[in-house]
């Protein structure tokens, strides 16, 4: 942990949803004041297992990490995406009121979506709208989450990790891109969505900044700058030294039964005027992914200097070469 979280003190924290990719990593960086809960340890459909296991444990700060992700699922089975993402968030957040705890409840740029126009980043005091059942759970856990007088949202966007096991199709979408290349030499992806992935990484030691910083309220925190995911493919590629044609498709000829948003860029300014700190580039969260799995292509040498060196010759730049 950097110095910067020394100054709170996280003695017992409480992470849900400790399997996953940012549950896992928050774990870790937390190393003894972490309390993981996995799936066994707590069911999210019981109330009374909620209440029981946050009276239990009596942790100063609950991360809620577990979530309904299957965005494509949701739709045929609304009752139960909503069921996770939002009816036991509201449970969580009783129960952290109940016992003095802090309640950080993670969210998505999918709170947004149904603006097919927009072009400008997202603060967070603008009006959620979203386009799917899977964003309006997670805005409905929102609400839910903000019962706790001691809250704190935190939305991300597009996760990905980097685990030990190695790249799995389906996991995240770097995982996909680099299992496709091991058996062809072309994808197809969506050109015309704008968002910002996100290194786990990056956005767990970010969670745990804003904590350090004692912040309440709404908060957005992704990698900077923004990116579409068919250049987020071609960035990884071209940084794992991989000699992959990545083709731009549009969003209509992708299938899903969803519509994504196609611009969910989230403003991070409010994070960085309480933290001090921003997180860095997108581009630089695949290069961390990367190198955590020794797939990071060695940075191209400069050419030697002396004799060695081309000579330019005049003719080379002539109008009628």
């Amino acid at each position: 942990m950097t110095s910067s979280l020394r100054t709170f003190p996280l003695r017992s924290v409480a992470v849900t949803g400790a399997g996953g990719q940012l549950g896992s990593e928050l774990v870790r960086l937390l190393g003894s004041s972490a309390v993981p809960l996995f799936r066994a340890d707590l069911e999210l459909r019981d109330p009374d297992a909620i209440r029981r296991t946050i009276a239990r444990v009596a942790p100063e700060v609950v991360i809620n990490c577990a979530a309904w992700t299957a965005v494509d699922a949701a739709e045929q089975d609304p009752d139960g995406c909503f069921a996770i993402n939002a009816t036991a968030v509201g449970h969580l957040a009783e129960a952290c009121t109940a016992g003095g705890s802090r309640f950080v409840q993670i969210s998505t740029d999918y709170v947004f979506g149904r603006d097919e126009h927009r072009r400008r980043p997202y603060v967070e005091d603008d009006p959620p709208a979203p386009a799917s059942v899977y964003g309006a759970s997670k805005l409905a856990g929102e609400h839910a989450a903000r019962t706790c007088p001691r809250h704190l949202v935190v939305r991300t966007c597009g996760l990905y990790a980097a685990a030990a096991s190695g790249p799995v199709r389906g996991r995240n979408f770097l995982d996909t891109m680099l299992t496709l290349a091991a058996t062809r030499r072309d994808v197809r992806v969506v050109a015309d969505q704008a968002c910002t992935p996100s290194f786990v990484p990056h956005v767990a030691l970010g969670i745990l900044r804003l904590l350090a910083a004692d912040a309440q309220g709404t908060f957005h925190l992704t990698n900077s700058g923004e990116t579409s995911w068919y250049a987020l493919a071609s960035e990884l590629f071209r940084q794992a030294g991989l000699p992959m044609e990545v083709v731009a498709i549009a969003s209509h000829d992708y299938p899903s039964p969803v519509a994504r948003p196609k611009y969910s860029v989230l403003d991070t300014g409010r994070f960085s005027a309480v933290t001090g700190t921003r997180l860095p580039a997108w581009t630089e969260g695949v290069s961390d992914y990367l190198r955590a799995h020794g797939r990071l292509a060695p940075a191209p040498t400069a050419p030697p200097l002396g004799d060695s060196r081309p000579k330019l010759e005049r003719t080379a730049c002539s109008p009628s070469s």
